[in-house]
Order: C-alpha cells, then sequence, then structure tokens
C-alpha cells in the first residue's frame, strides 16, 4: 500500500509542484496526469488504489484552476482499463476482464492528445457521451455553497 501511495500521489504532487512552479514563471507549460476512471466509481474495484487515483484528479482540476490565467495547461486523463504490462507486472489478469472493457494503450494515447488538442481539463478516452461528466461536474459544483455551514441542516436537526 506505501508503494502505491508513492506511486499515485507523492511522486505526482511534487512533479506537479515544481512543474507548476517553473511553468507559470515562465508563462507556458502543460502538465498532463494519468489518473483512471476509478476515480469516479470507487465502489467497484479496490479503495486504496482508486483513492490515489482520486486524488490525482482532484490536484488536476485545482491546478487548473490555480493556473488558468498563468499561460499552464492542466489535463488528467482518466482511462478505463488498459491493455499494458503493467497488469502483468502487478500480478493481475487483464484476461479476467471482458475484452470490450480492456482499451488498447494506442487509442488511450491518441485520445489524450486529442483531449490535449481540444484544451479539455478531463479526458475520458472511453467516455462516448462528455456530457455526462459536465452533468457531473455542474451538479457537484452546485453543491459548494451548501458543504459548509454554520448550522446544521434541516434533514440533521432534532426537534
Amino acid at each position: 500500500m506505501t508503494r502505491i501511495v508513492q506511486l499515485n500521489v507523492v511522486a505526482p504532487m511534487r512533479l506537479a509542484a515544481v512543474a507548476a512552479r517553473t511553468f507559470s514563471k515562465r508563462g507556458s507549460g502543460s502538465i498532463i496526469s494519468i489518473a483512471s476512471v476509478l476515480a469516479l466509481v470507487p465502489e467497484i474495484m479496490d479503495g486504496v488504489y482508486s483513492g490515489t487515483k482520486a486524488f490525482v484528479l482532484n490536484l488536476s482540476q485545482s491546478l487548473a484552476v490555480q493556473l488558468k490565467d498563468s499561460g499552464v495547461f492542466v489535463q488528467a486523463i482518466l482511462p478505463g482499463a488498459t491493455r499494458t504490462e503493467i497488469w502483468e507486472r502487478a500480478g493481475n489478469d487483464l484476461g479476467a476482464l471482458p475484452a470490450e472493457m480492456v482499451m488498447d494503450v494506442n487509442d488511450v494515447v491518441d485520445a489524450a492528445m486529442i483531449g490535449f488538442d481540444r484544451r479539455e481539463t478531463i479526458t475520458i478516452p472511453s467516455l462516448p457521451d462528455d456530457t455526462q461528466f459536465a452533468a457531473m461536474t455542474e451538479a457537484r459544483l452546485a453543491m459548494a455553497p451548501d458543504l459548509s455551514r454554520s448550522v446544521l441542516a434541516p434533514r440533521y436537526q432534532t426537534a
């Protein structure tokens, strides 16, 4: 577990911090991170892995807002299961997943580059309808004013 946190949280955070500082001073640059669709649906797999990928997603979204006027572009790519050697190295059987769930790595890269050219902050290569993610984001942001208040929500108030 410590190794996965080092690889998926500590390393991306440190790299992004250095890149953000350097690129914003320069007035240009791009920070591209690899998260995972599991950041959006932690219920379907290992919570530690999906949690680390949710961190990468949150970091990227936050940096995109912080750096929007600095000339620095931030993109997070959220692939689903992708055919790479990482599965075998991790001791997992990619063949155990339905074939229709596993994308070729070249397709992920192609989608990432198209998303980059379109200046997408979030690129989800397998999501056919990007309005779904936009609606989720809109709903999440609509909650923002109500997430921290000085009084209990009426549904938690007794008598």
